[in-house]
C-alpha cells in the first residue's frame, strides 16, 4: 500500500511548484525584490491559514495568485496611508531645511491635537483606528487580531472614524472660538 503524503509534504510540494511564479508576479507588481519576497512569504502563509477555503474551482496556482494580488493591494494601501500621514503630520525625522519652522510647528500642533483627540476615544475605537490607519493593517488582518468578523470590523471602523471626525470638528470649533476672543 502506497503511503499518502502528509500535509507538510503537500505544502512543500505546492511551494516548490508555485513559489517562483508567485514571486515573479509580485516582483513585477511591486518593482522591489525585497517587498516581492516579503509578499510571497505572506501569500504562502495566508494560503496555509486558509487552506480550507480552497474549493478547487480554480487551479491552486490561480488561487495563490489571487491571494498574492490581495497581499500586494493591501501593502500598497498601507503604504499610501503611511505616506499621507507622514506628509500631513511629518515623521519627526525630516531635516529642518526641508520644512520651515512654521510648517514644523504647525505639523507638530496638528499631530498633538490628533493624538489628544484619539485619546478621547474609547479603547476599542482607538484600537481600530490605530490598527488600520497608523499600523496599516488590512481589514482581514484586523479580523485576525481582534477575533471579530470582517463585516463587524469594517462597520466599527467606520463608526470610530465618524466619532473621530466629530471630535476633531468640536476641537476645531473650540479653537475658532478661542481665537475669536
Amino acid at each position: 500500500m502506497a503511503r499518502r503524503p502528509d500535509l507538510q509534504e503537500q505544502c512543500a510540494e505546492i511551494v516548490a511548484a508555485h513559489y517562483e511564479n508567485v514571486y515573479r508576479f509580485l516582483a513585477h507588481l511591486a518593482r522591489d525584490p525585497a517587498q516581492a519576497e516579503d509578499l510571497t512569504q505572506e501569500t504562502f502563509a495566508a494560503a496555509w491559514q486558509n487552506l480550507g477555503a480552497f474549493k478547487g474551482r480554480s487551479s491552486i496556482g490561480t488561487w495563490l495568485h489571487r491571494i498574492a494580488y490581495g497581499k500586494f493591494i493591501d501593502a500598497r494601501r498601507a503604504a499610501t496611508r503611511r505616506a499621507l500621514l507622514l506628509k500631513r503630520f511629518g515623521d519627526g525625522q525630516a531635516p529642518q531645511h526641508q520644512r520651515g519652522p512654521a510648517e514644523l510647528a504647525e505639523a507638530r500642533d496638528e499631530a498633538g491635537r490628533l493624538h489628544d483627540v484619539l485619546g478621547r476615544l474609547n479603547e476599542a475605537e482607538r484600537a481600530l483606528l490605530v490598527l488600520h490607519y497608523l499600523q496599516g493593517l488590512s481589514y482581514q488582518e484586523m479580523t485576525e487580531v481582534l477575533g471579530e468578523p470582517a463585516g463587524t470590523v469594517k462597520w466599527r471602523t467606520r463608526q470610530a472614524l465618524a466619532r473621530l471626525r466629530d471630535l476633531l470638528s468640536e476641537e476645531a470649533e473650540h479653537e475658532r472660538a478661542r481665537a475669536a476672543r
